[in-house]
């Protein structure tokens, strides 16, 4: 189960960090200290807990920065501008909380992993949602 727990966690980090620092580092921290098969079902109850929670757009803008970094030394100029462009027009959102990412961000995104793969974000569904 450690194993497995350890992909979901990878798979779902972006999307913790983008609903809220604070979960981010919780689950970091059970993954961390974690040594049964009940800490890792601990984990991934309450993954799944947080998947029902919106995003919060600080923290959305801050793992959108996080998620930047696996493109900055290969996008194209035109690409970084539409990308901070996007971020922030969300930044200045009076909007608190999303119930999904914004969709030309998301979209924009997806244009980016193809454009420039990672396979690390490949298996995201920060990105893959």
């Amino acid at each position: 189960m450690k194993k497995e727990t350890e992909q979901l966690w990878a798979s779902e980090k972006y999307t913790v960090m983008a609903k809220g620092y604070n979960f981010y580092k919780e689950i970091q921290g059970l993954m961390r200290d974690a040594q049964s098969d009940p800490d890792y079902e601990k984990v991934r109850l309450l993954l799944a807990e947080l998947n029902q929670k919106p995003f919060e757009r600080r923290a959305l803008c801050n793992t959108l920065e996080h998620v930047w970094g696996y493109f900055k030394k290969s996008a194209e100029e035109v690409d970084k501008q539409h990308f901070f462009s996007l971020l922030d027009t969300l930044r200045k959102s009076d909007e608190e909380y999303y119930d999904e990412m914004p969709y030309e961000i998301h979209l924009f995104l997806e244009f980016l992993l193809q454009k420039y793969p990672s396979d690390y974000l490949s298996r995201s569904t920060f990105i893959k949602n």
